[in-house]
């Protein structure tokens, strides 16, 4: 069949459709996807809202394609906006997803695998579709340059055990804000996590058994003690202000979204800033 044809029909699809299903049939349907004409810049009337927010960063004034994309905190993902931005910007360096994420395995296994050159992820996992084991392996299996990471949310020992094997080559890693379930799960990442530079545990809340949530700045003596003991090279970022107003706003129920909308593109370590 004509290719401008197959075109035509493939217009009348939506994204899923021909990336997942249709364009898998043979080679030439699976051509058409990259089509440059079926596929144009996304905008709120192709797609969702998600593009009215997203930052686009290029290398060079005049450049054509993005090198780092930025979605909003508050944007809702869906798995067509994840495949077009997949699809659009392959060789991105630098992804921030936002919180609000309604995504299926397949859509974020293909986004990843488009996405080789990617060096720095932030991801937020609170109000997300997908399991931290699904978000991890996706991107450590198929990112092998990505060598700086950040996440928002709950740690526990199964996603500190996930971040050790799914990104091995981490250079920095930053948990800023996070609730972690037991100081102990730290530990592991600053021993296993062979190079690791440089790992931010600012504003984090420990949960200690029979006190509930402490501020870290309270908590953090042990592990700085254990990390001495491993003689562990790892550059830890605290927050050891008792006063510090950040984990006074984010103490207990005071954890609300205006302070996370406000304060996330921040972070000790500069490549989480954007």
């Amino acid at each position: 069949m004509d290719r401008d044809i197959l075109v035509k029909i493939f217009e009348k699809l939506n994204v899923i459709d021909v990336t997942m299903g249709a364009s898998r049939v043979c080679i030439s349907l699976g051509s058409l996807p990259l089509t440059k004409n079926l596929f144009g810049k996304p905008s709120t009337s192709q797609i969702s809202n998600a593009w009215t927010s997203a930052i686009l960063d290029y290398q060079t004034p005049g450049s054509t394609v993005p090198i780092n994309l930025f979605f909003n905190y508050d944007t809702y993902l869906t798995d067509e906006d994840l495949i077009i931005a997949a699809q659009r910007m392959p060789n991105i360096r630098k992804l921030v997803l936002p919180r609000w994420c309604h995504l299926s395995e397949n859509s974020y296994q293909f986004a990843f695998r488009q996405w080789g050159n990617l060096q720095t992820l932030i991801i937020d996992q609170r109000h997300s579709s997908l399991t931290w084991r699904h978000m991890i392996q996706a991107s450590g299996e198929n990112c092998i340059n990505l060598t700086n990471f950040k996440i928002m949310g709950c740690i526990n020992e199964v996603v500190a055990e996930e971040i050790v094997r799914c990104f091995p080559n981490l250079k920095k890693l930053s948990l800023r804000f996070c609730d972690i379930i037991d100081i102990s799960n730290v530990l592991p990442l600053i021993t296993n996590l062979k190079n690791l530079t440089i790992l931010n545990l600012a504003h984090c809340r420990f949960l200690h058994e029979g006190s509930g949530y402490l501020i870290c700045s309270h908590e953090l003596e042990n592990l700085l003690n254990e990390i001495a003991r491993y003689k562990c090279e790892t550059s830890i970022r605290l927050c050891l202000n008792v006063d510090c107003k950040f984990c006074e706003n984010t103490y207990g129920i005071a954890r609300v979204h205006a302070f996370f909308e406000k304060n996330w593109r921040n972070d000790e370590i500069e490549e989480f800033d954007f």
